[in-house]
Parts: structure tokens; C-alpha cells; sequence
């Protein structure tokens, strides 16, 4: 394994997409402390900002101890092998990424797994804007795997997603789901306004307690039945793997709506009504 602990201060983003389980594997510690990064506009090597320690013969798997939301893209497009961050961590996280998996004891910060393809990301706090999202001018967001956020999330969850999961333990923000042409969103907290706004297909399910009321959809969206959410059990299996505790509202009553019918109106949104 091999440890980094942040040895730099400031407000100046270090950008890092070389910090990377496919970047690291069979290279030697004089080789990763080499590896190239930049601070601002200034190149760097890697020993210039961090403290490096390894632990055992193990270089695919990577544990960073301390504050690193100021650095962004680690993880870029990372294929195997495992990174835990315990503190928080910066933009583009697990942007592009194919495989392996991401821990995170702390919060994130915008496009949290931004176009990722495969693999798992689980951030123990909140996630910023476009969690498994599309970068602007692209219509291909997150096309695979699973990410979950035990905190809030914010605007734009999912934006353009095509497959894969994102289960959100708070609130989501406004437009989570918009543009989706596929895959899942779980909300257990409250679902911010025009949830699904333009979606192709694919599913929203909104956890929330229906004392708390219901979100803002847009009138674009049909409500065409309440019945028990049978189809549930296709993710039970999924999410108890991923440590999610199933309580009642996993076999409650749900109001569907189709939508967006400004678009092919082929998506569903799942509302708990108890």
C-alpha cells in the first residue's frame, strides 16, 4: 500500500490525475515519487507535495490521511485497485472511471464521478453538483457502476446517466436526474425540485417521508398508479452487498409517474406514499 499524507497549504488547486492505482502499479517508490502533478500552473513532482510511506509490496492499492479537497482528479479514469481518503477530497473524483473502487471519510466536492463507466465510490459525507454527471458540451454521463453518498448530494445528480446506480442517504438537490436516459436513482431524503427534467428513461425513487410532502415535478410527468414497489427486489440484493440497510419503505406503497413527456416520456419517478 502506499500511504500519502499532504504536505502542502492554501487555496491553490493541485491537480492529480496521476495519483491512481493504474498509475502507481509496478513502478517503484523512486518512480512514484516522481510522478507528475501540478500545483496552480506550476509542475511538480509527487514527493514535492505529499509525504510518501509505503506498507508491504502492494502499490495498487492507495491511502491518503488528511485534507485533499484542494486537490482534483484523483482517480481519473482508474481501472483497478482501491484509493481511501480519510479527510476530504476535491473536484473530479473518479471522473472517467472504469474499475476498482474509491472511499471517501469525508465530503467531496462537484463531478464526483463525472462520465465514470464501471467500479464503486462511496463518500461517508456530502457530494457536491453533478455526482455521476455529464461535463458540460458531453451527453454521456455516468455509464456504469455504483456510487453512494451517506450525505446530501446537490444539483444535478446524474445528469445525462445513461446506466449504473446512485443511492443518496439525504437530500438531493434540484434537477437531480435530468437528461437520464437510463439506470437509478435512490433519494432516502427529500428530492429537490424538476427531478427527471427532460429524462429519456430510467428510474428516480424518492425515499422521503410523505409527511414531508412531495417534490416539485414539473407538470410534464403523469401519475398513473400507486401500488406496492414490486421491482424493488431487483436492487435489494444490490444495495444490501453495498452495506445499504433495507428498512419498511423498500415494501411500501409508491406513486409512479411517467415522464418527461416533453421527451419520449419513457422514464418513471417512484414517490413513498407509506
Amino acid at each position: 500500500m502506499i500511504k500519502l499524507v499532504p504536505k502542502f497549504e492554501g487555496n491553490i488547486p493541485v491537480f492529480a490525475e496521476n495519483i491512481s492505482p493504474d498509475k502507481f502499479s509496478g513502478k517503484s517508490v523512486d518512480e512514484i515519487k516522481n510522478i507528475e502533478i501540478f500545483h496552480g500552473n506550476q509542475r511538480k513532482n509527487l514527493a514535492d507535495l505529499f509525504e510518501i510511506h509505503t506498507e508491504g509490496d502492494e502499490n495498487e492499492e492507495i491511502l491518503i490521511v488528511g485534507d485533499v479537497s484542494m486537490v482534483r482528479e484523483i482517480g481519473k479514469g482508474m481501472t483497478k485497485g482501491k484509493i481511501t481518503i480519510n479527510g476530504n477530497a476535491g473536484m473530479h473524483l473518479g471522473a472517467y472511471m472504469e474499475g476498482g473502487t474509491i472511499e471517501v471519510q469525508g465530503n467531496t466536492d462537484d463531478w464526483l464521478g463525472a462520465e465514470m463507466k464501471s467500479g464503486l465510490i462511496k463518500v461517508s459525507g456530502n457530494a457536491g453538483n453533478f455526482a455521476g454527471g455529464a461535463y458540460y458540451g458531453s451527453n454521456a454521463g455516468m455509464n456504469g457502476g455504483i456510487i453512494i453518498i451517506e450525505g446530501n448530494a446537490g444539483n444535478e445528480a446524474g445528469r445525462f446517466m445513461a446506466l449504473g446506480t446512485i443511492v443518496v442517504k439525504g437530500n438531493v438537490g434540484n434537477f437531480a436526474g435530468v437528461h437520464i436516459k437510463g439506470g437509478t436513482i435512490f433519494c432516502f431524503g427529500n428530492l429537490g425540485a424538476r427531478a427527471g427534467a427532460e429524462m429519456h428513461d430510467g428510474t428516480i425513487v424518492a425515499m422521503h417521508n410523505p409527511d414531508s410532502g412531495s417534490p416539485n415535478l414539473l407538470p410534464t410527468f403523469k401519475s398513473n398508479a400507486i401500488a406496492k414497489f414490486s421491482f424493488i427486489n431487483l436492487f435489494l440484493t444490490e444495495l444490501r452487498n453495498y452495506g445499504i440497510q433495507t428498512d419498511a419503505r423498500f415494501f411500501g406503497n409508491y406513486e409512479r409517474f411517467s415522464g418527461d413527456f416533453a421527451e419520449q416520456g419513457k422514464g418513471e419517478i417512484f414517490l413513498f406514499r407509506g
